[in-house]
């Protein structure tokens, strides 16, 4: 599986963020975020757009970094999106999903369709 790459918008204190438009899904690949700074939680956009129910997964990271990657993957299931795209939105913190090699790993169902955004949450 490849990996494609999903950058992080950083929202600001006391300030407005845009809405970021997130990275298409491409079904056969990882998602991956990288932290980059010492970030503790992130928020995460997951988008179907496809025409049935489609699973999200956030996969538990590598101990170490995550200490707690014990308590596992966590798995998001969103409804039909064709008319309607369907969202959720998902606080992850690296103690949980941070891989070995500093990411945070997302797999989708094959022929998903949507997008994914990341947000870094201020200090």
């Amino acid at each position: 599986m490849a990996d494609t790459a999903v950058p992080i918008s950083p929202l600001g204190l006391n300030a407005s963020t845009a809405n970021p438009a997130g990275t298409a899904i491409v079904a056969a690949d990882n998602h991956v975020i990288t932290p980059d700074r010492e970030s503790k939680k992130i928020a995460i956009r997951l988008t179907n757009t496809t025409a049935s129910t489609k699973v999200f997964t956030v996969l538990a990271g590598d101990n170490p970094p995550a200490t707690a990657a014990g308590q596992g993957n966590l798995t998001v299931s969103l409804t039909n999106g064709s008319t309607t795209p369907q969202i959720a939105w998902v606080v992850v913190e690296t103690a949980r999903f941070l891989q070995s090699d500093g990411t945070i790993r997302i797999t989708v169902e094959a022929s998903t369709t949507g997008n994914i955004a990341a947000l870094g949450l201020p200090d």
